[in-house]
């Protein structure tokens, strides 16, 4: 009995405890609540959180691939962009500069014609005032002025050096170039008869000795000798120099009168034939002369 009225007591003491515990624990229940509500909150701010995680990773993803294109579409220009310099470079840029050096050759050539005209014109000019100051003499009793024809005949290499031999040697014998027109020239201030004298003379010093004849003659027929062929003419003297030879001689007056006068250098060897023809006194092959050069 008295067992059983022990653990009688125990049960009422444990049923007091249980209540005192479970009165002690209501007043915590909207703490567990806020905790809860908290949870959930913490949960819907997760979820939105990854929502957004999510939608800035398709964001970004986007993004990577409009870089993707952008780059690819910039790849692309770049590539265009350099096929067209390419093809600025190897076609269109020369062709402009060629025809760029066409034209300042033309506008070269252009000054130069202009020039070259220019200074014609300023040695017509000069000729006609000194044919006009001539004939002014001529007309108050002066002896008129003698006028004799030249020619000169080169390749045009060799012709500026032999232009200013000849025009020394013309110089030399009183001559004086009135005009030149290409491979003529025309000379005043001598007599045909003095200068046929002159050079009958200086005929005669190239047979003697080549070295007593005058450093003017010397150097153009010297200039004569180093080039294949051409020819030179002053009044009664023609200088022939062809392929085979170097031959001069003084042509008689009369034969300057013939109808092929004008035009004795045109056919250089039958023009060295005909040298051949004057007389002793008159001709001269200096072809294998050392002292030509003075």
């Amino acid at each position: 009995m008295t067992v059983i009225l022990v653990l009688l007591c125990l049960a009422i003491a444990g049923r007091e405890l249980y209540l005192a515990f479970e009165r002690k624990r209501a007043p915590g229940a909207p703490e567990i609540a806020d905790i809860r509500t908290q949870l959930r909150a913490l949960k819907g701010t997760r979820d939105e959180l990854e929502s957004l995680r999510t939608s800035q990773g398709e964001r970004l993803d986007r993004l990577a691939e409009d870089r993707d294109r952008d780059r690819a579409a910039l790849t692309e220009a770049d590539a265009r962009i350099k096929s067209l310099i390419t093809q600025i470079n190897d076609r269109l840029l020369p062709d402009v500069n060629g025809r760029l050096r066409r034209q300042r050759e033309a506008a070269d050539e252009q000054r130069a014609a202009v020039d070259r005209l220019a200074a014609e014109v300023a040695g017509l000019r000069a000729h006609l005032v000194g044919r006009l100051d001539q004939a002014v003499a001529a007309s108050l009793g002066a002896d008129p002025a003698d006028l004799v024809a030249g020619a000169l005949t080169a390749s045009p290499a060799a012709r500026p050096a032999l232009a200013r031999r000849y025009e020394w040697l013309a110089e030399q014998h009183g001559l004086r170039v009135e005009l030149a027109d290409r491979d003529r020239y025309y000379l005043s201030g001598r007599s045909p008869r003095g200068l046929e004298r002159d050079f009958v003379g200086l005929v005669a010093a190239l047979r003697a000795n080549g070295a007593e004849a005058t450093e003017r003659a010397r150097n153009l027929l010297g200039a004569l000798r180093d080039i294949d062929q051409g020819g030179a003419q002053i009044g009664p003297l023609l200088i022939v120099r062809t392929p085979e030879a170097l031959v001069c001689g003084v042509l008689p007056l009369a034969e300057l009168r013939g109808p092929d006068a004008a035009g004795l250098l045109d056919d250089l060897p039958g023009a060295a034939r005909r040298l051949h023809r004057l007389p002793e006194t008159r001709f001269c092959d200096v072809s294998a002369w050392p002292a030509l050069n003075g």
